[in-house]
């Protein structure tokens, strides 16, 4: 189910996936991208609307993937992170995000989505096999 508490078992799925794979040097980068794409399909998702993650080898990659059932194509926002950008008020303390696909870029060879008719996408991201050696 979409909610928030799925990005801890997420995140916990591919990091035992990866340990089992014999590749503990992606980890921290799988996690962290899987949990940036948990928390994208979580807040385009209702409560009670599924989502899905998948992780598996390409040729060369780990890939990751999360789907949900919006039809919005997710948008990166390119923010320059800096004190004057970020809004540490009391009212605005969480309102600070939205860097997530920004940092699933950087750590990720490639990018892409995959529409799946009649609703929903997934969104995958590859990371490369050979930053694990």
């Amino acid at each position: 189910m979409a909610s928030p508490v799925v990005s801890g078992l997420a995140r916990d799925l591919v990091s035992g996936v990866l340990r089992q794979w014999g590749m503990p040097l992606l980890i921290s980068d799988a996690v962290l991208v899987v949990g940036e794409l948990v928390a994208n399909a979580v807040a385009v998702s209702g409560v009670v609307d599924m989502i899905k993650v998948y992780v598996g080898l390409g040729p060369g990659d780990v890939v990751l993937g999360v789907w949900d059932g919006c039809e919005g194509q997710p948008v990166v926002r390119k923010v320059e992170i800096s004190l004057e950008t970020l809004d540490l008020s009391e009212e605005s303390f969480d309102d600070n995000g939205g860097r997530g696909l920004a940092i699933v870029e950087a750590l990720a060879r490639r990018c892409w989505t995959v529409p799946t008719p009649p609703c929903g996408k997934w969104v995958c991201a590859a990371l490369s096999l050979d930053s694990c050696q």
